[in-house]
């Protein structure tokens, strides 16, 4: 309770001293200027002061604080709104996200895994196409001898 007073207290002087500096704003105006130039000046004072404000509360650990629990507690309130609706379709046998959600990563998985085997047997058609390449480039005595005469290269 005395912790509630205290969140109070640092509220009300963050208030105060907004209005003090509201005030005072106001009187640094120059009388000899025309009124709206006066007016601007004011509107400018009290949109600063309220910025300044502003951004000290924001920054003040109550509010922080305040800010953290009320995330959590939409966090919370999300998956157990999730849970309470996956049971229900389950109840109902029907499919829920949640599943489908699990099928298509595994989907996935398997997905990677064929596309990471197809580019294994890519390269190693690659290779054996080198290979190959450099034999007909190349051929080995023995086989120059025993190819025949008539044959045509290959295009």
């Amino acid at each position: 309770m005395n912790e509630t007073f205290n969140q109070a207290g640092r509220l009300m002087e963050l208030w105060g001293e907004m209005a003090t500096r509201m005030a005072a704003a106001g009187m640094t105006a120059n009388p000899q200027s025309p009124p709206p130039e006066a007016a601007r000046r004011v509107r400018a004072s009290v949109f600063q002061a309220m910025s300044q404000f502003a951004d000290q509360f924001m920054r003040t650990p109550e509010f922080l604080g305040m800010m953290k629990q009320s995330f959590d507690a939409s966090l919370q309130l999300r998956e157990q709104s999730n849970e309470m609706l996956t049971r229900l379709h389950h109840e109902l046998q029907g499919v829920a996200r949640k599943d489908v959600d699990s099928l298509l990563k595994g989907v996935h998985q398997v997905e990677s895994r064929v596309v990471d085997r197809l580019d294994d047997v890519v390269a190693q058609l690659e290779k054996i196409n080198r290979r190959l390449d450099a034999l007909e480039a190349n051929p080995p005595e023995e086989a120059k001898e025993k190819a025949p005469k008539n044959r045509r290269p290959h295009a």
